[in-house]
Parts: C-alpha cells; sequence; structure tokens
C-alpha cells in the first residue's frame, strides 16, 4: 500500500478578506492546503513553522510592500516560489518583481482558471528545480538527465549490462547522448579504473584508419620518424568507444574483426602481434541492419558488435524530460558566462516542449545557451529561435490554395476582432478563444497581426 502524499502548501497574503476566501475556495478543491495571512508577520510565522511550497502574495499590503516582503523572505534563507498579485501594480513594480525572483504576475481580477494553472505550473517548476539542486550534490561526469519512463528504462538496462564483458550496440538519433551512456557502461564496469578512449570513424580517413586504430612501428612508412600506439593499445584493460561505426570501410571492418576474434593486434609495419584486453562498444546513428543488406557493412561484424543493443529515444520521444532539461542546461549556461540566474516564462517552455528537435539534446542545450546569453532579465517568446516558433511547414503549391488564403483572411479578422475586446490583453484574448498565449502568439505572427492593426 502506497504511502499518501502530503498536499502542496500554498501560503496567501493579501490584506484583502474576500481575495483571501475566493483563493481558498479556488485552490483547496485542486488538493491545495492554502493557509491565509493577513499581514507580512503572520506570514514570516508561517514560513518559520512549516514548509511552504508557494508564496502567493499581493504587491499592495499595508504596512510594507510585497516587494520589500519577498526581499526579507529570501534574506532569511526561504527559496520559496512566489506568485505575486495586485489590482493596481504599476508596470515598473511588475517588472520589479520579476526581476528579484518571482514566478509570475497576475493582475486582479484573475479567473480561477488562471490562478489553477499558474499554481500548478509554479509547483511543477519548484520541483523540477529541487531534482537539479540534488543532481548537482552528486553531479558526476555520466549525468544524464531525465525522469521519463524511456530515459530510465535505457539506463536501467545500461547499468544491467555495464558489470559484464558483453560488447554493446548503442543505437539512435544524432544528439540524443549515446557517447553519455558509452561513459555510463564504462563507468559503472569493472574497467572504471582503466581508460575509456573515444574514436568518431566518420572523422578519420579511409587511408588513416589502420594506423589510427592498431598503430605504426617507426619506418613503416614515409614520415613514421617514430613509433605510435595505436587505439586499441591505448584502450587496454579498458573500454573503446566506436561512435558512427557504420562509416568505417570494409577493409577496417575485417581488421577490427580480427581483433575481436583472435583479441591480438598488429601494428603497421611489425613482425609480430601483441595482445589487447579490450571491450568495444560501438554507436551508430543508421540501421546497421540495413547497411548488413546493402553490402556496406559486415554480417560477422555485425553481430559480434550487437551482444547487447540499447536505443536512446530521441528528445521528441520524451518531452517530459524538457523542463528538466532546460533548467539544468541553463543553470550550467549562467554559472559558464558568469551570468544572473533568469526566469523562462512558461509559453517558452510551452513552445519547447512541442518543438519537435531534429538535433535532440545538443540541439535543446544549444538553443538553450543561445536564449540565456542574448536574452535579458527573462527569456520570453521573441527570444526563440525562429525555428522554434514556426509551425510545420505547409504543402507547397504552384499557386496559394484560395480556401487557404479565405480562411487564413477570416481567422486574421476575427483573432484581431477579439483583441480588441480584451484591449489588446493576451492572455484574457487566449482564454477566451480557447487556446494556449504560445498558440496564439504563433498565429499573430503567422497571420502578420501587430499592435497596430488591434489597438487602432
Amino acid at each position: 500500500m502506497s504511502e499518501a502524499v502530503d498536499p502542496p502548501v500554498i501560503l496567501l497574503l493579501d490584506d484583502e478578506k474576500n481575495i483571501r476566501k475566493a483563493v481558498e475556495m479556488v485552490l483547496e478543491p485542486e488538493s491545495m492546503r492554502v493557509i491565509a495571512a493577513h499581514d507580512a508577520a503572520a506570514a514570516l510565522r508561517v514560513l518559520h513553522e512549516q514548509i511552504v511550497d508557494v508564496l502567493i502574495v499581493d504587491i499592495q499590503l499595508g504596512e510594507i510592500d510585497g516587494l520589500t516582503f519577498f526581499r526579507k523572505v529570501r534574506a532569511d534563507g526561504f527559496e520559496v516560489p512566489a506568485i505575486f498579485i495586485s489590482g493596481h501594480a504599476t508596470l515598473s513594480e511588475a517588472a520589479q518583481a520579476i526581476q528579484i525572483g518571482a514566478y509570475d504576475f497576475l493582475e486582479k481580477p484573475f479567473s480561477a482558471e488562471r490562478i489553477i494553472v499558474t499554481v500548478r505550473r509554479c509547483l511543477e517548476m519548484s520541483a523540477i528545480q529541487q531534482r537539479l539542486r540534488a543532481a548537482y550534490a552528486n553531479e558526476s561526469p555520466t549525468q544524464i538527465i531525465g525522469e521519463s519512463a524511456r530515459i530510465k528504462r535505457v539506463l536501467a538496462d545500461a547499468f544491467k549490462v555495464a558489470g559484464t564483458q558483453a560488447n554493446v550496440l548503442i543505437c539512435g538519433e544524432t544528439g540524443t547522448g549515446k557517447e553519455l551512456i558509452a561513459t555510463t557502461i564504462h563507468a559503472h564496469s569493472n574497467r572504471a579504473s582503466g581508460p575509456l578512449i573515444k574514436v568518431n570513424c566518420s572523422a578519420i580517413p579511409d587511408t588513416l584508419i589502420e594506423s589510427e586504430l592498431f598503430g605504426y612501428e617507426k619506418g613503416a612508412f614515409t614520415g613514421a620518424v617514430a613509433a605510435k600506439r595505436g587505439l586499441f593499445e591505448l584502450a587496454h584493460r579498458g573500454t573503446l568507444f566506436l561512435d558512427e561505426v557504420a562509416d568505417l570501410s570494409l577493409p577496417a571492418q575485417a581488421k577490427i574483426l580480427r581483433v575481436l576474434q583472435s583479441g591480438e593486434i598488429q601494428k603497421v609495419g611489425a613482425e609480430r602481434s601483441i595482445e589487447v584486453d579490450v571491450r568495444v562498444l560501438s554507436g551508430t546513428h543508421k540501421d546497421l541492419a540495413q547497411c548488413v543488406e546493402q553490402g556496406r557493412f559486415r554480417e560477422d561484424l555485425y553481430y559480434r558488435l550487437k551482444v547487447v543493443p540499447l536505443t536512446v529515444p530521441s528528445l521528441r520521444e520524451r518531452p517530459e524530460d524538457i523542463p528538466l532539461l532546460v533548467a539544468f542546461f541553463a543553470r550550467r549556461t549562467c554559472e559558464k558566462n558568469n551570468l544572473r540566474e533568469k526566469k523562462i516564462e512558461t509559453d517558452v517552455m510551452w513552445e519547447l516542449k512541442n518543438y519537435r528537435w531534429p538535433g535532440n539534446v545538443r540541439e535543446l542545450q544549444n538553443v538553450v545557451e543561445r536564449m540565456l546569453i542574448m536574452s535579458g532579465a527573462v527569456v520570453t517568446l521573441t527570444d526563440l529561435p525562429a525555428e522554434v516558433l514556426v509551425e510545420d511547414a505547409p504543402i507547397r503549391t504552384s499557386e496559394p490554395s484560395a480556401l487557404k488564403h479565405f480562411r487564413d483572411n477570416a481567422e486574421r479578422e476575427f483573432i484581431i476582432a477579439n483583441l480588441r475586446k480584451h484591449h489588446g490583453n493576451i492572455s484574457q484574448s487566449a482564454l477566451d478563444l480557447g487556446v494556449g498565449r504560445s498558440y496564439l502568439h504563433r498565429r499573430m505572427g503567422l497571420l502578420k497581426i501587430a499592435k497596430k492593426d488591434y489597438f487602432a
């Protein structure tokens, strides 16, 4: 029988009794425990007495303003995330709230749906940050970020095979983390104290592959002024990771097969073979079985390498890991570039989760780094690269469809009318239209709707 999970605790600081009652009535049916405080002193007592998951603070308080109160909370060492609310706050105060670390800012009056969604997202982001802090506390070179069922299954298999001597074939699209899986297997094997040698097979010309893998003796060819140890010899009593193994030429494949069969290598120009004790891990983004069928890869080597096959999922197959990866890369980027930690807007995260990521985790890392470096204090939709925001390209025809042109025009006028109705408020318009803010932003961009269109 599983243990009951305590409901998240929401501390609400507002000097208006009606607001306190309204928030309690909205959040408590959502399995949240609301503790209402009418002044800063009462709220501070709660923070010192128990764990609070989310703080909701009115900016316009009686004795001190909400911004001053939150600075006091942070100065006392509390890391609780905050949502600010106000009916009369200036734009400057809203900006200050975000700058000092608030998760979000809501204007009164706000709908029940808006406060529920905002608090839930705040709880989700807080949970991610807690897991990240735990990950950093136990950080290692083999750190793999992700809690989805798919990545956990691959990791479980990697740990299971790590303690054996079996050769492992790691498959997956470019940028999924095949090298990191190989590093994990080596680090948890009985060869961990030995070397891990990594080689990108696609980066070595066919004319050099033999001397790179097996080494050569002095004078073996013109320019061989000294003997050189090959990668197999360097990996003795350790692990050799052959990345992009499908790109090896057939002659190179034959030589590697002989090493796997005999446990011996022969340097270029050498008369005798030498024994090597090497475990081979391989990686490829290509369908190796198809390469065998096409005669581009040896079948006998394929089965030698594929004693245990592992497939690393693409990022689009585990979108639930994206917020955790984004937070991890964001923190690393800020540390590496001496930047202050920045808030990433919820709409940005929604777009990141819904993009297909052809370059996988590597592409996500690059996008996060670019956004964090080029953005202001807060990462907004305007900081996203164009390719992440643009929807799948429509089927192109020689002439535009009359029906599509009519539909786009009708949609454009409908959105403009709705924006005028809500005085340009994107959040209210999106709610009225039954779509997300980010989707509405995207449609406005595609339909070329500017502020002058709805503020005219």
